[in-house]
């Protein structure tokens, strides 16, 4: 079971992810837990683990290659969600996937391959379904199309049947009935699809009469509209109308109102938002919710009263950091990976703009200050933590340092050495003065942490311990004696004297 398990889920074998959950505010939001991601192999253990339920998986789908077998779109629901519904509406549109219930109460949905496919082709299938399911504003896993490099890891997704059949990340049937763990290797064998099956998959969108405008208002039309966002979508929508009937566009907007709303506006309200309009052209209101949660904005531009080409922000999603003494980055940008070298070019918005036309190609257009605060803010919020490649970490690196330092630097059996920078060592122990480690030996290696941080360093997380030798009472740092690295031995292989 475990390999089966496993060998549906397969991704990235480098990586893979941990998060610690939030507990419950009890008024049924979600309160955010903390995610990171460690650098280990996924090995047998980790997956048994997660079936048991000592702890669970997350795995990052794209592999190194930039391929993946399964891909899945992430609906964030904390309260509710009729997981049965979406079950009859994939039915109805007779695509091949699978829902589970996802650990926050919302839904994974899963589409899987019997092979490799490209990490582009599963997400460009599932942007377009999600769009067709009414979620356009839902995450697509994989969230990368390519990774930057060796020290990139993308996003994991936590996997299902955490616990095993005891779990409440189920799978669904067709009939919306939560299955066991067995019933669900069923469902994976009959819905899985072959590589070219999801290249020739037709997603096909219902035809109504917004299939000009902006998409976002052909899914709030479908899907109805909420308290708190009716003003909002209103007066979007009377851009589009506007533009479309420009002779009754106001008829059109009082239709939209009581078709599109969960509970219509009065009529004083569409008054004021007709009103406006009638003062001056506006553009629409693609940052604002509900619009910015339903918009795909690739689709938009080729509508005829879409955006067009105008030059709009990227979405930006998904940080990753780099857990470093210096910190640096990683982030989508409209789904393109970009890396972000230090906190300067997260903090300077100038920085980030030149990083994105050396790696994208393109220049994002220049927000407001105190709007680069906000988006800053949401992403550092949302942010997962990497483990940094081995030897990467600045205690890494002084750990090294000092190896080196004492196993190579003159090594002396008197102390009276040690004011001229050699090494003493005795009873297990190598003694050295900090004052000449630090500027005759890290600081040729161009060590850039400063004198005080790195003193502090090499007691907290390389053990070394304050001591005071000799009849001076000389103030020296000790650690516990390095094994000396014994070199294998090669013997010399000679090659066969050429008769040229």
């Amino acid at each position: 079971m475990i390999e089966r398990f496993k060998d549906i889920f397969t991704g990235l074998e480098r990586a893979h992810g941990v998060t610690k959950v939030g507990h419950s505010n009890g008024n049924g939001t979600k309160v955010q837990g903390k995610s990171f991601i460690k650098r280990d192999t996924v090995t047998d253990e980790l997956w048994q683990n997660h079936l048991q339920g000592v702890e669970s998986l997350g795995i990052i789908p794209i592999n190194d290659d930039n391929q993946c077998q399964w891909g899945c779109i992430d609906i964030d629901s904390y309260a509710g969600f009729d997981h049965k519904k979406l079950v009859n509406k994939i039915k109805n549109l007779d695509l091949p996937l699978v829902v589970c219930r996802s650990k926050s109460g919302g839904a994974h949905v899963f589409l899987f391959t019997d092979n490799y496919v490209t990490a582009k082709l599963m997400q460009d299938k599932l942007t377009q379904i999600k769009a067709v399911l009414g979620y356009s504003g839902s995450e697509v896993f994989p969230k990368q199309t390519q990774l930057k490099s060796e020290d990139d890891t993308g996003n994991f997704l936590n996997l299902p049947y955490f616990n095993g059949d005891d779990t409440t990340r189920y799978a669904f049937n067709n009939l919306g009935e939560a299955v066991n763990l067995e019933s669900f290797f069923e469902l994976y064998d009959s819905t899985k699809i072959t590589a070219q099956q999801l290249e020739e998959l037709q997603i096909k969108r219902p035809v109504s009469e917004h299939s000009d405008g902006p998409p976002c208002i052909e899914l709030m039309a479908q899907n109805k509209v909420g308290e708190g966002g009716r003003n909002n979508a209103l007066f979007h929508y009377g851009v589009y109308a506007k533009n479309k009937w420009p002779d009754n566009w106001k008829s059109k907007v009082v239709v939209f109102n009581e078709t599109a709303m969960e509970k219509p506006l009065s009529d004083s309200e569409v008054d004021i938002i007709t009103k406006q309009h009638d003062k001056k052209e506006w553009g629409y209101k693609c940052k604002d919710e509900p619009m910015c949660s339903l918009c795909d904005k690739s689709l938009c531009r080729t509508r005829k009263f879409g955006i067009g080409e105008e030059i709009m922000f990227p979405n930006l999603t998904d940080l990753q950091v780099i857990d470093l003494e210096d910190p640096y980055y990683y982030m989508n940008v409209d789904g393109q990976r970009l890396k972000l070298e230090s906190v300067k070019h997260l903090r300077q918005q100038s920085l980030f703009q030149e990083s994105c036309m050396v790696q994208l190609k393109f220049r994002p257009p220049t927000l407001k200050e105190k709007d680069w605060v906000v988006v800053t803010n949401q992403l550092l919020n949302g942010a997962e933590i990497t483990e940094p490649a081995e030897g990467l970490r600045t205690e890494d690196q002084l750990q090294n340092h000092l190896e080196e330092f004492c196993l190579n630097r003159m090594s002396s059996t008197d102390k009276t050495d040690l004011p001229k920078g050699g090494v003493w060592t005795n009873n297990g122990y190598h003694h050295f003065v900090f004052d000449r480690f630090y500027h005759q030996f890290l600081m040729r290696r161009r060590w850039d942490l400063g004198y005080s941080r790195t003193a502090q360093m090499l007691k907290e997380k390389c053990n070394c311990e304050n001591k005071r030798v000799g009849k001076e009472k000389l103030s020296v740092f000790a650690v516990k004696e390095f094994d000396k690295k014994q070199e294998e031995y090669k013997q010399k292989v000679l090659k066969e004297e050429s008769p040229y």
